[in-house]
């Protein structure tokens, strides 16, 4: 008898695979750094009385900015 053994790479093998994983990485990355620069402006637009309302302190805007993260 004879038997046959076939190999399959998984998913993710090889160059294709990987640069598509460091592409898809870096577009998270870009998302997320945008996430973060959007909140810091729009914090930073609202007036102090704003930002009380929702308790917010004006130096804790970078802190709360830097925190942010694009949905997904």
């Amino acid at each position: 008898m004879s038997y046959t053994t076939t190999y399959t790479a998984p998913r993710g093998a090889g160059l294709m695979g990987k640069l598509s994983n460091v592409f898809e990485a870096y577009a998270t990355h870009r998302a997320d750094q945008r996430a973060v620069r959007q909140t810091y402006k729009e914090l930073s637009a609202m007036n102090d009385r704003d930002l009380a309302d929702i308790g917010v302190a004006r130096g804790e805007i970078r802190h709360i900015a830097s925190q942010a993260k694009a949905l997904r």
